[in-house]
């Protein structure tokens, strides 16, 4: 997302050798841990870096974009500004003065007001989102009103008063078509938003909404006006640090004893600053080269179809809100790109097929879990073993199939079929 504001720049601040920094006084440490750990704990939007190499204690990128600004700037600048400019920073429209988060698609409607400001147009589909916040809110409210009345103790809970604050109903009458609501930008609350997960978690619900109002921080590309500094790390490892650095504007000196890091940082730092976007075409072409082998070896194995009915009513679903999409995957074949294999040995007792397995599961993401199930022949003898997937429900399989089997543990392998050990 761009930002509306930019950062001061250091010159600004006429900075002596022996100014105080950020990060010594007043560094906001309570909000940048929250979303750090928002950013180590995601599973499905895991920022660039870990895309290109396993490495270990990558850091993450929000407390080290944090860690170069706060030793630069000033003890005295403004810490919330600080908190937005890592991308800690909710876009919301003021409907009759009451604050409306935008998130989605709503965030690419916003346009400058031509005075230095930000509107959002209003059309169909503004409409149709007021609509459907007012509605959010009010099932919040009602759940809030439930909660109190089976947990009287929770009805001055802090956290529950600001939830109840925030799901207030939108002031009606709403804006007409044509009409332009006004933008404000304010700094988000990662650490009020962690407070609400623990509180649902303890009460056994969950609510699918938004708790943070803003996408997670190191997506957010800066504006930045930067003094003449260059930044060193000589002991960089998978490149965080450096990372953010060049993201925001300054130049970069980095390095690793350790080669594979070394390598690391030449593809991920060096090489895109120097050759730019042409470089993605050239990764393109050599990522194919690398991908035709192994499917002509595996396509015989793995033979492309096209989504069975119940998966694609399931996406149906899913993608509800951007149909325009589903052509990519409801009507082509799927992609051979990977697989995921197993170790398999042959039972020195029975002689059969014996695959070695820690666990069953193929994804424990929630709301979307499956595991394997592993058949065999029934043969006595040199059995054989074939896999089908199915959806986990409550932690077991629609027929009571357990996730968690495992077929080798602490080194020892059971066999499928005699249930022999070795």
């Amino acid at each position: 997302m761009s930002q509306a504001v930019k950062l001061t720049s250091l010159e600004e601040h006429n900075m002596a050798p022996n100014d105080q920094r950020l990060i010594e006084h007043g560094f906001p440490c309570h909000q940048v841990g929250a979303e750090t750990q928002r950013e180590r704990g995601a599973s499905s939007a895991l920022p660039p870096l870990y895309y290109l190499h396993v490495w270990w204690a990558r850091r993450p990128l929000t407390p080290s974009r944090a860690a170069i600004l706060a030793s630069l700037l000033p003890a005295d600048y403004d810490p919330e500004l600080f908190v937005r400019r890592l991308g800690i920073e909710k876009v919301q429209a003021l409907v009759n003065g009451q604050p409306w988060t935008l998130n989605g698609n709503l965030l690419a409607k916003v346009i400058p007001d031509g005075q230095g400001g930000e509107v959002l147009p209003v059309d169909a589909v503004v409409l149709r989102a007021l609509a459907k916040e007012n509605q959010r809110r009010q099932e919040n409210i009602n759940l809030i009103g439930q909660i109190k009345i089976s947990n009287p103790n929770l009805a001055q809970d802090p956290i529950l008063l600001h939830w109840e604050k925030e799901s207030q109903l939108l002031p009606e009458p709403f804006p007409t078509p044509d009409d332009r609501l006004e933008i404000t930008r304010t700094m988000g609350d990662p650490a009020g938003a962690n407070d609400r997960i623990l509180l649902e978690k303890s009460l056994g619900i969950r609510t699918s909404e938004d708790k943070y109002g803003y996408n997670r921080a190191y997506t957010a590309m800066q504006e930045y006006q930067t003094a003449d500094l260059t930044i060193l790390d000589p002991t960089a490892g998978g490149g965080s640090i450096p990372f953010e650095a060049l993201r925001l504007g300054y130049r970069m000196i980095a390095n690793e004893l350790n080669p594979v890091a070394a390598v690391i940082l030449h593809a991920t730092l060096d090489y895109p600053a120097r050759f730019g976007i042409e470089l993605a075409a050239e990764i393109e072409r050599f990522g194919k080269e690398l991908r035709l082998p192994m499917v002509k070896q595996m396509e015989k194995f793995f033979p492309a179809s096209f989504l069975p009915e119940v998966q694609r009513q399931e996406l149906h679903e899913f993608l509800k809100e951007c149909p325009e999409i589903l052509p990519q995957f409801v009507d082509q074949k799927e992609k051979l790109d990977g697989f995921i294999y197993c170790r398999q040995v042959t039972c020195p007792h029975c002689r059969g097929e014996a695959p070695l397995l820690n666990s069953c599961w193929l994804s424990k993401e929630e709301g979307d879990q499956w595991g394997v199930k592993i058949i065999t022949d029934g043969r006595a003898r040199q059995g054989k073993v074939r896999f089908e997937t199915y959806r986990v429900t409550q932690g077991r399989g629609p027929e009571g199939e357990d996730p968690n089997l495992a077929t080798v543990k602490d080194g020892k392998g059971t066999c499928v079929h005699c249930r022999q050990a070795r």
